[in-house]
């Protein structure tokens, strides 16, 4: 606490000087700047925590739809793996009928 505290009694006492130095005019460029700094900064809170279309809700709308959507996309993944089984037993049979194929061509020719 002590540090924060000699912190900002040192800007108090650089502003205190920075008033001694400085034309008006530059003072008042630099209280417009840190204005519209405070307008920018307050504008972008109140984007992000705006309880109807903040940056936060939408998220939280997007984690809500996805866990609505979840065993519809767990079907769709069964599915899924059920056409790659199956996939994988026409190739099989398919191949067991080409060798066999192969086998009685060979049968014919040599015998």
């Amino acid at each position: 606490m002590k540090a924060q505290k000699d912190i900002i009694e040192k800007m108090a006492r650089d502003l205190k000087d920075l008033k001694k130095t400085q034309p008006n005019g530059e003072l008042k460029r630099i209280e417009e700047c840190i204005n519209r700094l405070d307008k920018t900064v307050t504008s972008i809170h109140d984007k992000i925590m705006d309880p109807e279309s903040g940056l936060i809700v939408q998220t939280n709308k997007n984690t809500a739809f996805r866990e609505t959507c979840e065993p519809e996309r767990e079907a769709l993944i069964e599915k899924f793996n059920g056409v790659l089984r199956w996939k994988k037993v026409i190739e099989w049979g398919l191949g067991v009928l080409f060798v066999a194929f192969v086998g009685g061509i060979i049968k014919i020719y040599v015998g």
